[in-house]
């Protein structure tokens, strides 16, 4: 594929268990190697997955612009993923997978061996730091922490960060290499998915330090939620100093199953605002206010 593809196949060189609930794979091959990179710390792909009694996912074709699995049912498997890393020297892309019981990302990683093959589209990004912001908040649940790892590393020398992460167990904890001024405060044992999250609680007791701020949230659906409502009504910040985004929810397939009945009005929702001249981050911003108000 060129450059210009919507989509890479990806093949498995390298998987192995990183932390107790983190495989890290690594994929190579000769689309790979034509990857394009975005660059950002949250450089999102969605990966697809080989369906039942194939070695690969069908390719995607392009029509008018648009690169989609046109013509093939069923449609393959997919998810979103970090790319934590990009070598294009190399042509390596590794991709880190929370491991937990169920699910079909976190079941293939975990079996994954050299030679298998994945898709991959084109990557999109969110996180967006102001010039002008002097310090950052970068708060994840394990599902984020793909992402502020990455975040940690890129920072540019003298650049401050205090992070917050949610993980399952200690042996979850990570270290980062950065020329950044960062600082950690490591939760362990709540949110991701086995019990409540201390995430919303650990930013509303964050002391905010001097000057213009930038935050940064990865992590579950409703605690995203709550704390962009703070972050945005209680803090005050505009939109250009924070970006929060909700990885993944509980309870999924229920709350998609309600979310059928708004889905038209909240598209209606965005889209109005969008035409209206506003951003993308206030488009968002209605759009979650809307189902909000619906229960969802």
């Amino acid at each position: 594929m060129t450059e210009k593809a919507g989509c890479w196949f990806a093949e498995v060189v390298d998987a192995a268990q990183l932390t107790p609930h983190m495989v890290r794979v690594t994929f190579g091959g000769k689309d790979i190697a034509q990857y394009v990179s975005n660059g950002s710390p949250d450089e999102c792909v969605t990966v697809f997955f080989p369906r039942d009694g194939e070695d690969r996912p069908p390719a995607m074709t392009a029509i008018d612009g648009v690169w989609w699995f046109h013509g093939i049912d069923p449609i393959p498997e997919g998810r979103n993923y970090t790319v934590r890393r990009f070598d294009p020297a190399s042509g390596r892309l590794v991709i880190d997978f929370v491991a937990h019981e169920g699910g079909v990302a976190s079941a293939w990683a975990l079996s994954a061996t050299a030679g298998q093959t994945i898709l991959l589209t084109r990557p999109r990004r969110w996180y967006n730091v102001p010039e002008t912001a002097r310090w950052q908040l970068l708060v994840a649940d394990m599902t984020g922490l793909p992402s502020l790892g990455r975040a940690v590393e890129q920072l540019p020398a003298g650049a401050r960060a205090h992070v917050i992460v949610e993980v399952l167990e200690r042996g979850d904890i990570q270290t980062f290499e950065t020329a950044g001024e960062v600082t950690y405060d490591w939760r362990v044992g709540s949110g991701n998915g086995d019990c409540a999250s201390v995430l919303e609680n650990a930013v509303e007791n964050f002391e905010l330090p001097d000057g213009e701020g930038y935050v940064w949230f990865a992590g579950e659906a409703s605690t995203s939620r709550a704390v962009r409502k703070y972050v945005r009504k209680v803090l005050g910040f505009p939109v250009r100093q924070f970006e929060i985004i909700g990885y993944w929810r509980v309870n999924s397939e229920q709350w998609l199953e309600k979310y059928k009945a708004y889905q038209e009005e909240a598209l209606a929702v965005y889209n109005g605002a969008l035409a209206a001249g506003r951003t993308q981050a206030e488009a968002s911003d209605e759009f979650d206010a809307m189902l909000e108000r619906v229960g969802l």
